[in-house]
């Protein structure tokens, strides 16, 4: 996925290009609207650049994920003591993010690729949604059953957190903070408590 195509030693600067031209171009146009082409005008450089070092567009968005210029990993909620509290923080913060069109644009681009591209898949769950998946079932299992819940209903809620936001994402509903409360309301009523 990343790997480049060619051996032949790459340009930082035009690869930076590319890597930054691919970020805008998401967040301008869309993933599905952007072409190499478009890439390639927009940094400057050759079509056959980019295709001695990448072998298709989901490919340079990974790396620019890989990199750090799309969607940094939001940082996990933090453990104040009040679980419900924590995750209505986090997740205002997080819609807060997603509230800006450019950034709601670009995770329906890295969605899309996604699904497209089972390496870039593997590669934003492990940069950006593994380490916040992992954050929140070790959360979760405290509440649950004194930390012996059942893994599947802690892990069924997590899913359903995150696949609240990606649905508003993905269908262009509304992103307003003020979800945060309902939202985190459902998904921890959902969760057995310990008798």
């Amino acid at each position: 996925m990343t790997e480049p195509v060619s051996t032949r030693p790459r340009s930082e600067r035009a690869r930076t290009a590319i890597l930054i031209a691919t970020r805008d171009l998401v967040a301008e146009v869309g993933f599905e609207q952007m072409t190499i082409e478009g890439i390639a005008s927009r940094a400057k450089v050759g079509k056959q650049t980019i295709y001695r070092w990448w072998r298709s567009k989901s490919a340079i968005l990974a790396e620019c994920v890989l990199d750090g210029l799309v969607l940094p990993s939001r940082d996990v909620p933090a453990d104040t003591g009040d679980l419900r509290e924590d995750l209505i923080a986090w997740l205002r913060a997080t819609l807060t993010d997603l509230s800006s069109p450019g950034t709601a644009s670009l995770l329906r681009g890295l969605i899309a690729a996604a699904a497209e591209d089972s390496d870039l898949a593997a590669v934003l769950y492990e940069r950006l949604t593994g380490p916040q998946e992992s954050s929140l079932v070790g959360r979760l299992h405290t509440v649950v059953s004194g930390g012996e819940g059942d893994d599947a209903a802690v892990a069924n809620v997590v899913e359903m957190l995150f696949g609240a936001i990606v649905y508003r994402v993905l269908c262009r509903l509304s992103l307003e903070p003020d979800l945060a409360e309902g939202l985190v309301d459902t998904v921890l009523g959902g969760l057995p408590r310990p008798s």
